[in-house]
């Protein structure tokens, strides 16, 4: 037999040999592992609460502030006013909620914020018209 007949038998018996002790590997598991920090977010701020009011006149309801608010899906989260009531230029009125808590969709939820004031103010005011404004405050808590 020539030496190239010799090396191909030799590969042939070789290789023959690895196959026959291959072996397979049953399934391995293993984890996937995902950490989620779940988030809030005010994705529309609230507009203005605006109030039109003529003194001593019948009660007043505000023009009402609308927001949206985005949470993590099935995050619980509450709503909250640092106050529901106050007083602008001598007229007192009071500020609602449409909601104090929902739960996440993971896409944006509409809330208002509604106002109201009460008939027969004479309110403080020495020219013709007056504004006033009084900053409130909307916390989120998730």
């Amino acid at each position: 037999m020539n030496k190239v007949a010799k090396a191909v038998a030799l590969a042939s018996i070789l290789g023959a040999a690895t196959l026959a002790n291959a072996g397979t590997v049953g399934p391995q598991n293993f984890n996937v592992t995902v950490n989620l920090t779940s988030s809030c977010s005010l994705t529309a701020a609230p507009t203005d609460v605006a109030f039109t009011y003529t003194s001593f006149g019948g009660a007043a309801t505000a023009t009402p502030s609308n927001f949206t608010v985005k949470c993590t899906n099935l995050r619980p989260y509450t709503l909250a006013l640092d106050a529901t009531s106050g007083t602008v230029i001598g007229l007192n009125y009071t500020i609602a909620l449409s909601s104090a808590a929902a739960t996440g969709t993971g896409v944006d939820q509409a809330f208002q914020i509604t106002g109201n004031m009460v008939a027969g103010q004479s309110g403080n005011c020495a020219g013709a018209s007056c504004t006033g404004t009084d900053v409130r405050t909307l916390t989120i808590t998730y």
